[in-house]
């Protein structure tokens, strides 16, 4: 069942962005097979230490 979605007005990289969206959703979800969506992928980490709490007022400076 394909669904019609309507771009009309909007800018190119506004309607591009939706379409690659639309695009990503259906890989990852695989509506054509109707399988079980892909797990999501683990992102990598290293090893280290805590040495303090981080707050948005510290990352922004926003005093």
């Amino acid at each position: 069942m394909a669904h019609v979605i309507d771009l009309e007005g909007l800018p190119d990289p506004v309607a591009n962005a939706i379409a690659e969206t639309v695009l990503n959703l259906k890989t990852r979800y695989r509506a054509e097979k109707h399988e079980p969506p892909t797990p999501p992928k683990t992102l990598p980490s290293r090893p280290g230490n805590v040495i303090g709490s981080l707050r948005r007022v510290d990352i922004y400076e926003e005093r």
